[in-house]
């Protein structure tokens, strides 16, 4: 109930006098951290999964950075950076993709077992 002050103005029912407690705004704050980090853990399953999903794939470490980069913007207000921050973050990730899949075959570790030399030397 709304009650009257020294100047018959009706206070709203929301309003916490100094000194009193506000349980409103405790309630708000906890369902505000709750809800945080629900999302959070919802995104960190779905990266998950992602991951998962997408492991042997050319994306493997694409994916993630973009769902990284979308659960940054949804919770954070990051309009005031520029977006070539995030671009940057792609495109690195898509360089180290396209580095693992395409030069696979320059890596002497990859190399099949019956064409590598254990004895060194030649014998005829």
């Amino acid at each position: 109930m709304a009650t009257t002050g020294e100047h018959g103005a009706a206070l709203p029912g929301w309003f916490a006098s100094p000194g009193e407690g506000d349980t409103l705004a405790w309630v708000s704050l906890a369902l505000m951290i709750c809800v945080v980090y629900g999302l959070v853990t919802l995104y960190a399953a779905f990266d998950r999964w992602a991951e998962q999903q997408s492991h042997g794939t050319p994306l493997a470490k694409t994916i993630p950075t973009m769902l990284t980069i979308a659960l940054l913007y949804e919770i954070f207000p990051l309009g005031h950076f520029n977006i070539l921050l995030p671009i940057s973050a792609i495109l690195i990730a898509l360089m180290a993709d396209w580095s693992r899949f395409n030069l696979r075959g320059a890596n002497p570790d990859s190399a099949p077992e019956g064409n590598t030399k254990t004895d060194g030397g030649d014998h005829a």
